[in-house]
């Protein structure tokens, strides 16, 4: 693991003095430390680095600590913490993905809005610290926030520089839009530049979830959702069908490769298989450290036929946020350190030196500003791209994500159906009509359950 940095080094020096000054007034029996639990949902560089977070944390007071632990991924992780809550022991601080985002929202009782925690400690928090979508996203109509955005991320295109330059391509030059990328990936087919043109990782979310808000199509009624109980399904649109049908033309050449439901596909692209990959921008960090070639980092494409004046509207959050339980026997004093945690999270100094690492997002408006001024874009071009999509994209109606109970099932109904199209079995026209009536039966179960 890498070592603090000089700005780490800093702030872990002055919570240690300020800790420093309420320890000595302390009988030698209450140095007894304070046991914060965080379940995390990555492994790998992410969950080494929120490992080595704590442990800082750690080592700056003799109050608390914070163990940070691996339950799974996001959706074992988020069921395993449903049955510690309803056995009285669930975590302080979860790590959950914004496909979970719903189910938690109504989980009334079992979390604590991340600033109602910081009431509690007496610690400043304003959510305009935030970067404006994941403030949006994660934020109740009166403005407190409900969870604590932290790996952010949307997704954006990642392509092989060196097959771009065999195929005869600009390798300066990445598509920015749909018929650009098909011509594209036809032509690495056809110049034997690549295996395959392109593929993508995580089919639902990038392309149904942050498809429809690059064009600003709603995924459902209720304002996406976040309106309250009742919604239904808006699945089954010509776009969203000429989409699908694309991915199946394409496959029949390897223009475009599936590559499974998850982040399976990001091999097919770091082996030089594939020369155009489809995914998170927290997934640089794998690519940098793994990959043989150069690569660049493009914006997700659009249909300029189908967006406002032929430009594209923002793409949406994703990646995940940190959430507060709640439990019946949990102290002051333990929300008190959740807090002082949190706040060490989000700092400028930590939350730079987790974007630089991973390629997620700054998430605070401090921690960007701070990498533009130190020249940290400019000497890594293509690092600023996910943030300026977000940012400076069009904003829209639907273009500030969703809050659904039951997504995780209803992204599996989407794979599945999909996956039918692609083998044959189904139009993409019949793929869609059953994701949306089944996701929308799933949302009426949601609403039953949660009522």
């Amino acid at each position: 693991m890498r070592a603090p940095s000089a700005p780490l080094n800093k702030l872990l020096a002055s919570l240690t003095a300020a800790f420093a000054i309420g320890a000595t007034a302390l009988p030698a029996q209450a140095q007894q430390r304070t046991e914060i639990q965080m379940w995390m949902g990555l492994t790998g560089q992410g969950g080494e680095l929120l490992t080595k977070y704590a442990n800082e944390f750690n080592a700056s007071q003799n109050e608390f600590r914070v163990t940070a632990t691996f339950k799974g991924q996001y959706p074992e992780q988020r069921a395993a913490a449903v049955a510690a809550y309803r056995a009285g022991n669930p975590p302080h601080i979860m790590q959950m993905f914004d496909a979970g985002s719903g189910d938690m929202t109504a989980a009334k009782g079992a979390v604590v809005p991340v600033s109602e925690v910081f009431k509690k400690a007496n610690l400043q928090f304003n959510p305009a610290d935030f970067i404006a979508p994941a403030r949006g996203y994660y934020s109740l109509p009166n403005g407190d926030m409900l969870s604590m955005p932290f790996n952010v991320s949307t997704s954006v295109m990642f392509y092989n520089k060196d097959a771009f330059k065999r195929a005869g391509l600009d390798a300066e030059k990445p598509p920015t839009t749909w018929p650009e990328l098909i011509k594209v990936a036809k032509t690495l087919r056809e110049k034997n530049a690549s295996a395959c043109g392109f593929t993508t990782t995580w089919l639902a979310w990038i392309m149904l979830e942050q498809f429809s808000a690059r064009h600003n199509l709603p995924l459902g009624t209720n304002n996406n959702g976040k309106a309250g109980p009742g919604a239904s399904l808006e699945l089954n649109t010509a776009l969203n069908q000429r989409m699908v049908q694309t991915l199946v033309d394409l496959q029949k050449d390897k223009s475009f490769d599936y590559g499974g439901r998850s982040n399976d596909a990001a091999a097919k692209f770091i082996s030089g298989e594939c020369a155009i990959l489809l995914q998170s921008s927290g997934g640089l960090g794998a690519i940098a450290r793994d990959a043989k070639f150069q690569f660049g980092t493009g914006a997700l494409p659009y249909w300029p036929d189908a967006a406002k004046d032929g430009k594209p509207f923002a793409s949406t959050i994703g990646g995940a946020s940190l959430w507060v339980f709640n439990a019946p026997n949990r102290t002051a004093n333990e929300y008190r350190g959740v807090a002082l945690f949190l706040n060490y999270l989000k700092s400028t100094p930590v939350m730079t030196d987790w974007a630089k690492a991973t390629g997620f997002l700054p998430a605070t408006n401090a921690a960007f500003k701070s990498m533009q001024d130190e020249g940290f874009f400019s000497k890594n071009p293509g690092r600023d791209v996910p943030v300026l999509q977000l940012i400076n994209g069009r904003q829209g109606d639907h273009t500030g994500g969703y809050r659904f109970g039951r997504w995780v099932e209803i992204r599996d109904v989407y794979h599945e159906e999909v996956e039918k199209a692609l083998q044959g079995k189904q139009t993409p026209a019949e793929a869609l009509h059953n994701t949306q009536r089944r996701g929308t039966a799933l949302l009426r179960a949601f609403d039953r359950s949660a009522s």
